[in-house]
C-alpha cells in the first residue's frame, strides 16, 4: 500500500479544502456533466482546494457489463478516457492522487492495459492504485488520511456507511474516505489514545467519509430497485494552526 506525503506551504488561508472527487461514471448516458463541470469551476477557482481522484472517473460500459453495458454509454471508452484527461487538466496541479475503480478496473482484467494509470501518468499526478495512505503536513498541523475506492454490495444506509467504517478496525487514520456505493455521508467515533508527549489518557475523533457520486437516477439503479443516494463531493476543511477536521457534505 502506498504513502504519498504532501506538504502544503503555499495555501496562505488558515483553512484547506480536501476534496473526494469519484464515481463521476462519464460517458454513462445517466452521468450529471452539468454538475461535473460545476464542481471543476468550484476546484479550480480556490486557492486552498485539494482533490484526491476516487475511481470511477469514467464508466466504461462493455458487452458483459451489468445493466444496458455498451447500450447505457453516450460515449466510447477512448473517448471516455480522452475528454476525462482534458476535464481534469485545469486542475491537476491541486491533485494529490489517483486510485482506481472497478470500472477502471474492466479494461486492466481483459487486456492487462491499467487506464487508471495511463490518466494519471498524463495528467502527471500520483498513481496509488485502488488505495492509499496520504500523510498531509500543513501549517504546524499532521493529518492522517486513508482513501479508497472501496468495495461493497451494501444498498441501504447503513450497510454503506459500514463500507467505510470497517477500515478503522485494522488501520489507523483521522480520516476514512471511500467511494463505490453512490452515496455521500459522514460518520464520526470518539476513542481513547495514550498521548505520549503529555503522558496521559486523551480522547479523539476519527471522520469516516463516503466520497459522494454524479450519476442522476435511473437506468440500472432504478430497474434493481436501488434507493438514490446523495451526489456531488465531499469537502474535507482541515486547518493548519491547530488540529481541526470539519466535514461539509
Amino acid at each position: 500500500m502506498k504513502l504519498v506525503h504532501v506538504k502544503e506551504k503555499g495555501i496562505k488561508k488558515d483553512e484547506m479544502f480536501v476534496i473526494g472527487f469519484g464515481d463521476l461514471h462519464y460517458g454513462s448516458i445517466d452521468c450529471d456533466y452539468d454538475k461535473i463541470e460545476e464542481t471543476i469551476k468550484w476546484i479550480k477557482s480556490k486557492d486552498n482546494a485539494r482533490v484526491i481522484l476516487m475511481g470511477d472517473l469514467v464508466d466504461i460500459g462493455l458487452k458483459d457489463s451489468v445493466g444496458g453495458g455498451t447500450f447505457d454509454n453516450d460515449h466510447t471508452p477512448e473517448k471516455q478516457i480522452e475528454d476525462i484527461i482534458t476535464m481534469l487538466d485545469p486542475i491537476k496541479d491541486k491533485i494529490w492522487c489517483l486510485l482506481t475503480g472497478n470500472h477502471e478496473e474492466r479494461i486492466r482484467q481483459r487486456t492487462s492495459i491499467n487506464i487508471s494509470k495511463i490518466i494519471a501518468k498524463t495528467l502527471d499526478v500520483p498513481y496509488c492504485d485502488s488505495a492509499c495512505f496520504i500523510k498531509v503536513l500543513f501549517g504546524t498541523q499532521n493529518y492522517i488520511m486513508f482513501v479508497t475506492h472501496g468495495s461493497s454490495g451494501a444498498l441501504t444506509a447503513s450497510g454503506k456507511l459500514n463500507s467505510v467504517l470497517k477500515y478503522g478496525g485494522y488501520i489507523d487514520a483521522d480520516v476514512y474516505m471511500s467511494g463505490h456505493v453512490h452515496e455521500l455521508m459522514h460518520h464520526t467515533t470518539d476513542y481513547f489514545k495514550i498521548s505520549l508527549k503529555d503522558k496521559m489518557v486523551i480522547k479523539d475523533k476519527r471522520h469516516y467519509v463516503l466520497s459522494g457520486h454524479f450519476l442522476k437516477y435511473g437506468g440500472y439503479a432504478e430497474q434493481k430497485g436501488y434507493a438514490p443516494g446523495k451526489t456531488g463531493v465531499a469537502k474535507i476543511i482541515l486547518r493548519k494552526d491547530k488540529k481541526s477536521i470539519h466535514v461539509s457534505i
